[in-house]
């Protein structure tokens, strides 16, 4: 294989969709597995729309996820002279011309093919114009010069060779009225003077391909090759809507990317889902970034959509949190425990007390939930807990425990489950949870929790007897 060089190509008139990341994740990871060149470019030719937010929220977005460019970003604001040149070249050549039919005069021409049942395209009424008559000041757009020849077919890496319809490619518009170069255009400008071999991007561009292969033609560039991916859907199905964007959190997705870290998701464990959103290496569900740039390869890219599954992303991301160093998870877990009023830093205590939530939680705001009454006594007790567990003997366990807390060595946590063992012998035939779920309920409000000698551990002697005062006034009472 030549050289590899792709790019990733975002407009910024908005946030990073989740689909266009996957995009990037797919150039990136062709580009390291060959060692090729990942190139971030900044579509921005859309003055109105594009914005520095924008630009900052995809790049913060991709350092996030760990996508690092190679060259970039580059903007094609920036490159306006590069395109002029080209357009010059084209009316130079022939190959393009200027047309001064009004949007009102087209848009006549299209209801006119729609009430027809015709396909529209342009009728070519200024192709054959004297190029050098004077228009003064009158607006005008620049076309491309059809050639009127195309071949029957292109081939995709993805989808194989693709039909092309002849009656579809008509003269059309490469510079607004405003001066303003459209898309087609650009892409195919910037990806020839990029040096781009393969250009990887959303199956929705299928049908601007046939435009752009006749353009390289026309401008004497190399085609590269072209791979469409299928597009990013919704858990029913169908296409992914900024509308629905309250539906999809509910059910813990998202259309923008940023929102995956403020839903408590790890980079990687994203970068993993949408990877194997579409493409497989048999049966493997979890691969390191290691194994991800060694084994990618267009070949095994499916054709039909990806189809998110917010439960399998979650099941990703609790794998991912389970391998997390807890150091790592600490520093992370502090901001969403903030947002339940709980400031903390991430010292050791956090990550002793993150250390068995890993096992159990899917999210960081799970874990961060979980985590709470480490932080703050509970004002409640579980209603079934207290029906199943707090009943007459209840007490006696919780005040013995009490009472043998002044004795124990905290941190030893075999001696005090030695010591609960022995105690269950003594009050409840030897039956453990007895003796720990009422105190469990004590110390944490619920029923199910990480051991409840770590959660004795971290909470401390002062604060364990506390609690287990308070669950003794209460007790009989509820």
């Amino acid at each position: 294989m030549n050289k590899v060089r792709v790019r990733f190509a975002p407009s910024p008139t908005g946030y990073l969709h989740i689909g266009g990341v996957r995009t990037a994740i797919f150039n990136y990871l062709f580009a390291r597995r060959y060692g090729g060149t990942f190139v971030l470019r900044i579509e921005d030719t859309d003055r109105e729309r594009s914005n520095k937010d924008a630009v900052d929220q995809i790049i913060d977005s991709m350092r996030w996820l760990d996508l690092d460019f190679d060259e970039g970003p580059i903007f094609q604001s920036e490159r306006s002279d590069l395109y002029q040149a080209q357009i010059n070249k084209l009316l130079d050549e022939g190959k393009a011309y200027k047309c001064t039919c009004t949007a009102e005069e087209l848009d006549a021409k299209r209801k006119k093919a729609e009430a027809e049942k015709r396909n529209y395209t342009y009728d070519g009424t200024c192709r054959d114009l004297d190029p050098s008559r004077d228009l003064g000041t009158t607006l005008f757009t620049i076309r491309f010069r059809n050639p009127r020849v195309a071949p029957d077919s292109f081939k995709d890496l993805i989808l194989g060779r693709i039909p092309i319809d002849k009656n579809k490619l008509d003269d059309w518009i490469l510079v607004r009225s405003d001066g303003s170069p459209t898309y087609n255009f650009c892409v195919v400008v910037d990806d020839a003077d990029m040096g781009i071999s393969h250009v990887i991007r959303g199956n929705d561009h299928v049908d601007n391909t046939p435009k752009q292969i006749q353009l390289y033609q026309a401008l004497d560039l190399p085609v590269p090759e072209f791979a469409h991916m299928p597009l990013t859907h919704g858990p029913d199905g169908s296409k992914l809507s900024k509308r629905r964007e309250q539906e999809y959190r509910e059910q813990g997705i998202s259309v923008s990317v940023q929102e995956y870290r403020n839903m408590g998701y790890l980079p990687h464990a994203l970068v993993n889902y949408l990877t194997r959103l579409g493409w497989s290496h048999g049966d493997q569900e979890i691969f390191s970034r290691k194994e991800l740039t060694e084994l990618f390869s267009l070949e095994h890219v499916g054709r039909s959509s990806g189809i998110m599954n917010p439960d399998k992303l979650k099941w990703l991301n609790a794998q991912y949190l389970k391998e997390s160093d807890d150091a790592d998870l600490a520093d992370l877990l502090v901001p969403f425990l903030a947002e339940l009023g709980i400031e903390t830093t991430a010292d050791q205590r956090l990550q002793k007390i993150v250390h068995p939530l890993k096992e159990r939680a899917k999210t960081l705001p799970e874990m961060a939930q979980m985590s709470k009454y480490f932080f703050v006594a509970p004002e409640s007790y579980e209603a079934k807990g207290i029906k199943k567990w707090w009943k007459a003997t209840a007490a006696e366990s919780v005040r013995r425990v009490r009472d043998q807390l002044d004795d124990l060595n905290l941190d030893d946590e075999t001696a005090l489950e030695e010591a609960f063992r022995k105690l269950a012998d003594e009050l409840t035939d030897g039956k453990l949870g007895k003796v720990a779920q009422p105190i469990r309920l004590a110390l944490t409000g619920v029923t199910f929790s990480p051991s409840l000698f770590t959660i004795i551990a971290i909470l401390g002697r002062e604060e364990s007897q506390r609690r287990l005062d308070r669950a003794l006034a209460t007790i009989g009472k509820e």
